[in-house]
């Protein structure tokens, strides 16, 4: 039967049907986080091991071996299923097998591949029973929709299970070699190297062992173990499969697809390898193969031509590299069209080859129009994903990102305003995906206007699928699909403002952004990114991780850009910094001068590396919106050392924004009134305080929080009383509710907090080690509640479960709770946290903590937090910073340690007004 399984469908098929050879432009996209299969051998009669019918003995006259995409599997299967009606033929198994692997490849598994795929393992068992190779196929599909789901832990035993089979039955060595790359593909969605290698040597012994049929699939076998190794950059150990690959080239190679294929993955191991000169060499061999098969300027071999080029430029030929880059995108324009994300990415990779060669204003161009269609592709495509899942695609547009940064960066007099547009647009589209959905949810529709977002989600749908799919089928589908979304999204500004607001939001036009700031300010988006240096010699070199800035004033279109370097030694003085914090938290404030000195010394060299080069735009700025990236969202700005004293003595007044989105007005939300102040939780069985201040949370890994017994924070009762006293005073029509002791629990929490204008909690909070839970971040994080001691489920508030509270219309939330600014950093996104879910919520603003806070320490801060807010009516941005200003004076004045543990720990985060 030989039905292949990897994701390059179609030329699975080709050992379906004897003599089939189907062409390179057969196979799907495969996802981005696995490495490209590989391509069958086969291509003669299957060797007859049973006495059931082999489809390599039946003419394909249904079309198995000519399927080029998903409309093409879904157009068999309907063929299929018109001539053998009844779920309970071999030939119907296959033919949902194939159109469930075209919608796994191409990124479109919905709860219909599921289905498809329950269908296939049903229909295989009616066919043949559980003991077959058909039916370990399809068991061998059903587990890798679970790992496109996100699941692979419940595809594991699947994939086993048809390994299992397999072993059993092992009528055909092409099925034994099918559904054992299934398990393969499973191992390496989790990151399982010793199941991968084993289940890989399995399957080349079993090549070796037959002589006879072994060698059709030896080739593809080692083609798949290469890119297995090169997708774990384990390049040492893919050398002996590259090596017996390349001794049978020299034996055996013949200008077929298969050797194509073969040459592609060598050249692609050398480069890897930074040998250029052989990597060129199996380059050219790929290509002229190409030409042989499918004729010059094939579209066919638009990848491959692609891979020839940028080891052209490698080498140092920059013209021929220009050259083949102008043939490769016009390839890559009629095999996939203009708004296509292959499109995009091979743009982009040409943009960095204009910069070097001095052409800087078509590389800007070349850089924008990439990734503009990959930021696009992504924020659709997002729609309709888990948030775990949508993380993992938002990094697929990277290496777009990074070349435009990098071109704006190194050239910042050619387009300052428009890499900072892209940059602006780019930032943390998870979070604003997730905040639209969770809003949506929590909304009254209009009918008119809800149909009309059912038609935009399809539409949208459409586009996503053609950006990212096979390729065209009509040249005007793609810009017909996007023309129809767009006509809708007009439609829906006219009748909705909520969308109206929503899309001002997600444009984030500068001059908006602009227009919103207040007089006296200054933006200061900080942005981590891959550098690529401009000079040719340097083309072929790994970007460096590096931090870049981008100043915008209030009155000004001007756009000042700053590289600030290396991230590595400026990430090393944020830890030290935070070290040196966590010293002091701990130190019994013995060796606090040490640990003050120490602290000062990091920070000082932080300051002159990412705020001292920004100086000269801040000239006479009263405020400064600080949009931070990367380990750059751990430390406070206003406790920076500056001098004797730290940023907070001076103007201008710091605020730190999510993304620069925080400054466009949201849709105007419910009133509500009230606050609800949770504290002193009475946790039951609480260990016995321990000498030194008593902290409230910190990072701990899964098997310590099961075991944790939270201690009790009896100052965080005077805490919350003394808010409510303020707010009571200043705040007279609306109510205080206080939730203390037994009756802070997390259902009275839940209950009462969608109704309260602002939200005080203080108590225990944890961060959990990122191995922890099923890699979804915001299980991650959460607060603790009355009872923890006893009943850990019912006492514990994830970040998820917060996030899906509908918290529009909440001014305030203040977490004073250990290190509630931390969590999972993902660039570009921020940090993945207890912050996060709250603003995902709906909460304009949130006051965090970006480390272990002490209950005194924290009462005096939210007294003076209070007070400025609600009785000097002070903006939330003057509030925060004052009352910081306020502890470290008092400090000052009681002759106490100045380290900033004891008063900058508390940051305040969104809406500024």
């Amino acid at each position: 039967m030989n039905f292949r399984l990897p994701a390059l469908i179609a030329l699975a098929l080709a050992g379906l049907f004897a003599g089939a050879q189907p062409p390179l432009a057969a196979s799907p996209a495969a996802p981005q986080q696995q490495p490209p299969p590989a391509a069958t051998a086969a291509n003669s009669q299957q060797p007859q091991a049973t006495e059931k019918p082999n489809l390599a003995e039946e003419p394909d006259d249904l079309g198995f071996t000519s399927v080029a995409s998903l409309a093409g599997a879904r157009e068999l299967l309907a063929r299929v299923e018109k001539r053998y009606p009844g779920d309970n033929t071999q030939k119907l198994a296959m033919a949902l097998a194939v159109v469930v692997e075209y919608e796994t490849a191409e990124g479109n598994t919905t709860g219909e591949t599921v289905a498809l795929a329950d269908r296939a393992i049903r229909v295989a068992e009616n066919a043949e029973g559980k003991e077959s190779s058909i039916y370990a196929i399809a068991l061998a599909v059903r587990a890798r929709v679970y790992g496109a789901l996100d699941h692979p832990e419940l595809g594991r035993p699947m994939a086993e299970e048809a390994f299992q089979i397999e072993n059993r039955v092992q009528h055909d060595l092409g099925d034994y070699v099918t559904v054992a790359e299934g398990l393969v593909s499973v191992c390496q969605t989790q990151s399982d190297s010793l199941c991968e290698d084993k289940t890989l040597g399995a399957q080349l012994a079993a090549i070796h062992a037959d002589p006879v049929n072994g060698h059709r699939f030896l080739v593809s076998t080692l083609i798949f173990s290469i890119s297995t190794r090169h997708f774990r950059k384990d390049y040492e150990r893919a050398r002996p499969y590259a090596e017996e690959l390349e001794a049978l080239a020299e034996k055996e190679e013949t200008n077929n697809y298969n050797w194509i294929t073969a040459e592609h993955t060598l050249s692609q191991y050398y480069e890897d390898a930074s040998d250029y000169p052989k990597a060129y060499e199996h380059a050219r061999k790929a290509v002229e193969m190409g030409a042989a098969v499918h004729g010059p300027d094939s579209q066919l071999d638009s990848t491959v031509i692609s891979n020839l080029a940028w080891l052209e430029m490698a080498l140092g030929h920059g013209d021929e590299s220009q050259k083949t880059y102008q043939r490769v995108i016009g390839l890559y324009l009629r095999r996939w069209g203009p708004d296509h994300s292959r499109t995009a990415d091979v743009r982009a990779v040409y943009a960095q080859v204009l910069e070097a060669a001095g052409r800087h204003r078509e590389a800007l161009d070349m850089a924008l129009e990439s990734h503009h269609i990959k930021r696009e592709y992504v924020r659709l495509a997002i729609r309709l994903m888990p948030e775990r899942q949508a993380l993992a695609l938002s990094d697929t547009h990277s290496p777009s990102f990074n070349t435009l940064v990098s071109i704006g960066v190194n050239n910042p007099d050619v387009g300052g305003a428009t890499v900072y547009q892209e940059v602006v647009r780019s930032r943390a589209l998870v979070a604003e995906e997730m905040a639209l959905r969770a809003a949506g949810l929590s909304r009254a529709h209009d009918p008119a206007v809800a149909l009309l977002e059912d038609e935009l989600e399809n539409r949208r749908r459409t586009v996503m699928q053609l950006q990212g799919g096979a390729p065209r089928t009509k040249d005007n589908a793609l810009p017909e699909a996007i023309e129809r979304m767009e006509q809708i999204e007009r439609d829906l500004a006219a009748r909705s403002a909520r969308f109206r607001a929503d899309e001002r939001a997600r444009r984030s036009d500068l001059a908006d952004l602009r227009a919103q700031m207040p007089p006296g300010s200054a933006l200061v988006s900080f942005v981590s990114f891959a550098w690529r240096r401009p000079e040719p010699e340097d083309f072929s070199r790994s970007p460096k991780f590096s931090y870049a800035a981008f100043v915008m004033r209030k009155n000004s279109e001007r756009i000042r850009v700053y590289n600030l370097g290396r991230a590595a030694p400026i990430d090393d003085l944020v830890k030290a910094m935070r070290a040196s914090a966590d010293a002091e938290a701990h130190s019994n404030g013995l060796g606090s001068t040490r640990n003050e000195r120490a602290y000062r010394e990091s920070g000082e060299a932080l300051r002159k590396a990412i705020w001292d080069p920004l100086r000269p735009a801040l000239v006479g700025a009263r405020m400064a919106f600080v949009v931070p990236d990367g380990m750059l969202n751990l430390i406070p700005f206003a406790a920076l050392p500056d001098g004797q004293g730290y940023l907070v003595d001076r103007s201008p007044v710091i605020h730190m924004l999510s993304s620069e989105r925080d400054l466009i007005p949201a849709e105007a939300a419910p009133r509500k009134a009230g606050l609800l102040a949770i504290g002193s939780p009475q946790f039951e069985q609480a260990a016995l305080e321990t000498a030194g201040p008593q902290l409230r949370g910190a990072p701990v890994d899964c098997q310590a929080f099961t075991d944790m017994q939270f201690a009790p924070l009896p100052a965080s009762l005077g805490e919350v009383r003394d808010v409510a006293t303020t707010w009571k005073k200043w705040n007279r029509p609306e109510r205080a509710d206080l939730l203390t002791g037994s009756e802070a629990t997390r259902a009275s929490f839940l209950e009462a907090a969608p109704r309260a204008r602002v939200l005080h909690v203080a108590t225990h909070a944890f961060v959990l080690d990122k191995a922890c839970g099923n890699g979804n971040p915001l299980l991650h994080s959460g607060l603790v509640f009355a009872g923890a001691n006893r009943d850990r489920q019912a006492s514990v508030l994830t970040a998820q479960q917060i996030a899906s509270l509908d918290l529009n219309g909440v001014d305030w939330a203040v977490l004073s709770a250990c290190s509630t600014g931390n969590g999972e950093l993902h660039d570009g996104e921020g940090v993945l946290g207890l912050v996060r879910s709250f603003r995902v919520a709906g909460a304009k603003t949130v006051v965090m903590t970006l480390w272990p806070v002490d209950d005194e320490i924290a009462r005096q801060y939210m007294r003076s937090l209070y007070a400025e807010r609600f009785a000097r009516h002070k903006t939330t941005a003057d509030s925060a910073w004052l009352a910081t200003r306020s502890l470290l004076a008092g400090r000052r004045a009681a002759g106490k340690s100045t380290h900033p543990w004891y008063w900058a720990g508390f940051v305040a985060s969104g809406a500024w007004q």
